[in-house]
């Protein structure tokens, strides 16, 4: 284009970037890793960094986070001579309570059964709600599904179906997913449903599989684009949409040999809760004296010298990534027992709302932190073996305290329930309802609480009684 340049230069231009070092990734890593990932991971590291070495005497005195970050400053000058002696100061020393027995600590993998009795006995359900519950969950087949009719628990229990029915999708939106389904549509759906697919393409699969599963189990993709009306490159997607669902979602519960390590456990002794690290299985460590002397040599060629005192780094960065772990993961479970004191002295039905960032709040530890720290990992209390987000409960602050998200469902549930039938109670009553007793609860919230437990809007309500 005729008058125009083309501008060829160089420009600088200054901003931030957080850069991710190999040293830093694997302490990320190392947080998140529970102990029996964390055990494998540690004889990996002494595989691959001869400057480590296991403590056979536990007895020796463990590190602090202050003098490794000394050590590492110090490390970028390279005086060897001026830093190091012949003692060993820096290690990781795993606990050595010969108190406890870790062999109890050592817990097979819930039944379906437990797992589901668990989510139900934080609902806060009424004694009748419990018990149809527990019905249902104790009629459901090795593979997830309820084999027995609804009309027939009715009966057995005298209830009236829609209780039934009410209960029974509460523990539908149990894990796993698209458990206590009546069919392997309804499971299916579900799944997807909780995976935020297109209410279009659910109620296609839906079709597919009530009507038309033999073209299914053929792969006909052909058939089934005509016999649905859409195109084969459709169908393709919604078969692969439901092979990414389980259609046994019980199974993984059944016959399980799998065991599951406590990261941490909390020690009941009289009044008090003692929160102790269970790295029984973690070998403690320290710098191998050798290669330190070694890098004191006088007489150490530059390649040699540069390869160790690299695994020198290295190493410094593994003990003080497992020291940080370690001390992490105690301060957010004593956090989180200072918050879920009364559990641990009366059990689940004394959990309280706990989010997230209230741990955050409380020791000074990002979110994100907290969440590596609480995903996957579990501790030992009186009342078993539980994964360290079970504490973390949804709820509302209230004019007398916190309740939990369960327990505002039921009291919606509690006032509908009761109301006119008449007259049903509009959604935004319902708010003024429960703000009148110190529960602050927008409109919104009671609508979305509502559809949650598939009770029928207002109007709906009104026109079935009708009915």
């Amino acid at each position: 284009m005729k008058g125009s340049k083309l501008n060829l230069g160089l420009q600088t231009k200054l901003g931030q970037k957080l850069l991710i070092t190999p040293q830093m990734k694997q302490s990320l890593n190392i947080l998140q890793m529970t102990v029996t990932e964390l055990s494998t991971e540690i004889d990996n590291i002494l595989l691959e960094n001869p400057v480590l070495e296991i403590i056979e005497n536990k007895e020796e005195a463990n590190v602090s986070d202050k003098e490794i970050d000394s050590y590492l400053e110090t490390l970028k000058k390279i005086e060897w001579d001026d830093f190091f002696s012949d003692r060993d100061d820096f290690k990781y020393v795993s606990s050595d309570d010969e108190e406890v027995d870790f062999e109890k600590f050592v817990s097979r993998t819930p039944s379906l059964e437990e797992h589901l009795l668990f989510q139900l006995k934080i609902l806060g359900l009424s004694d009748s709600d419990y018990e149809i519950g527990r019905y249902i969950i104790g009629n459901l087949d090795e593979t997830g599904y309820l084999d027995i009719p609804i009309g027939q628990i009715a009966s057995d229990l005298s209830v009236d179906v829609e209780d039934v029915n009410r209960v029974l999708g509460y523990i539908q939106d149990f894990d796993p997913s698209g458990i206590a389904a009546t069919s392997l549509s309804g499971c299916v759906a579900k799944q997807l449903e909780e995976t935020g697919a297109f209410k279009e393409d659910i109620k296609l699969i839906v079709e597919m599989i009530e009507h038309h599963y033999p073209l299914i189990e053929k792969n006909d993709l052909d058939r089934l684009s005509i016999v649905l009306g859409i195109s084969r490159e459709y169908v393709e997607d919604l078969i692969d949409m439901i092979r990414h669902t389980d259609p046994k979602p019980g199974l993984k519960f059944n016959n399980q040999t799998n065991y599951v390590v406590p990261d941490v456990y909390v020690i009941k002794k009289g009044d008090t809760l003692e929160v102790l690290p269970n790295d029984d299985s973690i070998p403690s460590l320290k710098l191998n004296g050798y290669y330190i002397k070694m890098l004191k040599s006088k007489d150490i060629d530059k390649q040699t010298y540069d390869y160790v005192s690299e695994k020198v780094k290295n190493a410094l960065w593994v003990l003080k990534s497992l020291n940080q772990r370690k001390t992490t993961i105690v301060s957010v479970m004593e956090a989180i027992v200072k918050f879920q004191r009364e559990f641990f002295f009366n059990g689940f039905e004394s959990l309280k709302p706990l989010k997230l960032r209230d741990i955050s709040d409380y020791i000074g530890i990002h979110e994100s932190t907290i969440s590596r720290v609480t995903s996957g990992k579990y501790v030992m209390t009186e009342f078993g073996v539980l994964e360290i987000k079970t504490f973390f409960v949804k709820g509302f602050q209230t004019d007398f305290g916190n309740v939990t998200t369960d327990s505002i469902r039921g009291m919606i549930k509690a006032l509908i329930d009761d109301e006119d039938k008449s007259k049903p109670l509009s959604d935004q009553k319902i708010s003024e309802i429960l703000s009148k007793k110190g529960i602050n609860i927008a409109r919104r919230t009671v609508a979305k609480y509502r559809e949650e437990m598939a009770i029928p809007s207002t109007a709906d309500r009104k026109i079935n009684n009708k009915k």
